[in-house]
């Protein structure tokens, strides 16, 4: 039975549902709005010739074509029974180098192993993206490549950083298409490969606790329970007119719903282009979008 931990920066139960709908509704180019030439040829450039890949998030199988060509072997794991069955039906599904797998990272044996992994353009955020990248980094040889919507969120920057915080020698890329997408928008992706055989010397890791908090540096606020009136919204006011990048808010338990709640009502009425809000266990975190920034909130 497919397993869905909780632990991802949003339930990532809804998001699955969502793809199998989808699956219902799309032939087998789903996804190829995210794709164009020039990411393709950016995702080959990082893969190196006849390794084994783990393809995570494999959909239809619009990046399993190109990704086949350097593979000496290529697993695509997916969680959704519809996007698998389009992916059977493709020309991609006579390969001998390919196999394929309904479930996620966390359903995989700790025995399996891979020189590369690929992450194409996953639904988790936060929390979510951090773990999906220490579960991979036990379970590849060679590196990690993850693909993301350059969406004005900031959760590669953040990747990025607690990866290298972590020991993995980490790059990334915004790559630009020469088109746009459905809405006219500019055409641009994340690449971020990271590398987990090259350490950095001063970081003591060990890939079997990987350590990791999201926004580890962020200011932390005591509020107290129940909360005083008008809290969320004088939060949301201090961290516009501050140099913080996030702030983690935490209260007494009991009151930790309605506390997030109220912060996102409140973001979303004050500064819903400029920050965001994300729930962690028992604490609440607003961190600044990139369109944020003394500029804007003059």
């Amino acid at each position: 039975m497919l397993r869905i931990p909780y632990e991802y920066g949003l339930p990532l139960e809804s998001a699955i549902a969502r793809r199998e709908r989808l699956a219902d509704n799309y032939d087998i180019e789903f996804g190829q709005e995210r794709v164009f030439p020039e990411l393709v040829e950016a995702l080959l450039s990082e893969v190196p010739e006849g390794v084994d890949i783990l393809e995570v998030g494999a959909a239809t199988g619009v990046l399993t074509r190109p990704l086949l060509e350097r593979a000496g072997t290529l697993t695509a794991l997916e969680p959704s029974a519809g996007m698998l069955r389009l992916l059977l039906s493709s020309d991609v599904a006579g390969s001998p180098k390919l196999s394929t797998r309904q479930g996620m990272v966390e359903d995989l044996s700790p025995a399996e192993e891979y020189d590369v992994a690929v992450v194409t353009f996953t639904p988790r955020r936060g929390l979510g993206l951090q773990r999906l990248l220490i579960e991979l980094a036990r379970r590849v040889r060679d590196r990690v490549i993850i693909l993301l919507d350059e969406d004005g969120t900031l959760d590669w920057a953040y990747l990025a950083r607690g990866a290298a915080m972590q020991g993995l020698a980490v790059n990334l890329r915004i790559v630009c298409g020469g088109g746009s997408d459905p809405e006219g928008a500019p055409q641009r992706a994340v690449v971020l490969v990271a590398q987990v055989e090259q350490l950095c010397p001063a970081a003591d890791v060990q890939h079997e606790a990987f350590p990791f908090e999201w926004a580890a540096d962020a200011r932390r606020i005591e509020v107290p329970y129940p909360p005083p009136r008008g809290a969320a919204t004088r939060l949301v006011r201090y961290l516009l007119a501050g140099g913080d990048r996030a702030v983690r808010i935490q209260t007494d338990p009991r009151g930790v719903d309605r506390l997030y709640g109220n912060l996102r009502t409140a973001v979303h009425r004050i500064a819903r282009d400029r920050l965001t809000v994300r729930r962690d266990g028992d604490s609440v975190q607003i961190v600044r979008l990139p369109k944020g920034g003394e500029n804007a909130e003059a």
